[in-house]
């Protein structure tokens, strides 16, 4: 994570199925600071023992970022980094810890339907994860808004998880890797939709 600026707005990454977290940290924006998860069993944690229960891995990460995210941010989410930021903004609202700005998500399905696809690279802990992200109760919706990246056909229904507002930016999923640059890093529109006006206890 950037640390130069802290008044900036902090973007908390989460990867796709099989993602490592090093192509996120060359995102470089002045209105934002950086922040990528590398989840256990991949990339730099790879020697670690990756989750396979949605649950206990978003239990997890509420007291790894609990620190962070007393800062304004905005979770970023893409594939099944998606459903794990949901989830993770979910459990926060739940247990009273505050609001994120936005919720961003990205080439994937929301948890009212059935998930998109499994990537190729995706190992049995993620497919563990998606299938028991299946099983978890239906929750009211968000108190912010959630930006959506991705074709129509997947995406529909995200905008029943948020009582603030859903906006959907077509995207083919190969257009990933310009995602953030193009339409959240360098759109000062969008950036503004997400951090004004502030919700409250975010």
């Amino acid at each position: 994570m950037d640390r130069d600026d802290v008044a900036r707005l902090l973007f908390v990454c989460f990867p796709d199925a099989g993602e490592a977290a090093g192509r996120y940290r060359a995102w470089r924006d002045p209105r934002i600071a950086v922040r990528v998860v590398e989840l256990p069993g991949r990339g730099e944690r790879r020697d670690e023992h990756p989750y396979r229960d949605m649950w206990l891995l978003v239990e997890a990460l509420a007291g790894e970022l609990a620190g962070a995210l007393e800062s304004p941010h905005v979770l970023f989410g893409a594939g099944l980094g998606a459903l794990v930021a949901y989830r993770l903004a979910q459990r926060r609202v739940a247990a009273g810890l505050g609001v994120s700005r936005a919720l961003v998500v990205a080439h994937q399905a929301p948890p009212s339907r059935a998930a998109r696809a499994v990537p190729e690279q995706a190992g049995r802990a993620d497919v563990s994860l998606l299938a028991s992200d299946a099983h978890l109760p239906v929750a009211p919706p968000l108190p912010c808004p959630i930006r959506g990246f991705g074709e129509p056909h997947v995406m529909t229904g995200w905008g029943e998880h948020t009582s603030a507002g859903f906006v959907l930016t077509p995207a083919r999923a190969q257009d990933s890797a310009a995602l953030l640059r193009d339409a959240v890093l360098r759109s000062t529109h969008l950036l503004s939709a997400m951090t004004a006006p502030k919700v409250p206890g975010a």
